[in-house]
């Protein structure tokens, strides 16, 4: 969404309509994580390759199709825990591809709040409508719900305390 908005072309790869409908909504190109030649596709719109993929599914199949979907000297960006190896394909990383993991945003908060601010008054970043919140007491809940497809952003709030 925060790509989108910020005028770069987006493509949005996932398992579940309701999510590719949703990036759909916010201007990314949906496509199946199933789909057929999926790094050919995404190259052909992105003319030629991505420049940069984010990861979100420690996926090796399609942390693989991401690397073949980059340009040249692409970036990879790989945000989820991985909890296995992670086998890489022959060709994935060569012609300069990279491949790292991002620890909290690797940003300076400083600079991308106040952008994300902007761009959300603006109406151009409606990340409140990517949020669930759910009681912490419903943890497993909300991880079955994302895991599901049912939420983006799973948003879980500390029971207050009564007075």
């Amino acid at each position: 969404m925060a790509a989108t908005a910020a005028g770069a072309p987006t493509v949005a790869v996932d398992r579940h309509p309701g999510r590719l409908a949703l990036a759909e909504r916010f201007g990314a190109v949906p496509l199946h994580a199933d789909t057929p030649g999926l790094p050919e596709r995404i190259r052909r719109l992105t003319d030629g390759g991505a420049r940069y993929a984010l990861d979100t599914t420690a996926s090796a199949p399609l942390i693989n199709d991401a690397l073949r979907a980059l340009r040249p000297t692409g970036t990879l960006g790989l945000v989820a825990r991985l909890h296995t190896a992670l086998p890489l394909e022959t060709g994935t990383l060569d012609r300069g591809r990279g491949l790292r993991h991002i620890c909290e945003g690797d940003a300076v908060p400083g600079l991308l709040i106040p952008r994300l601010t902007a761009l959300w008054q603006a109406g151009r970043f409606p990340f409140d409508q990517l949020i669930r919140t759910y009681p912490l007491a419903d943890i497993n809940e909300a991880e079955r719900d994302c895991d599901a497809g049912r939420v983006v952003k799973p948003v879980l709030l500390p029971e207050t305390a009564h007075r």
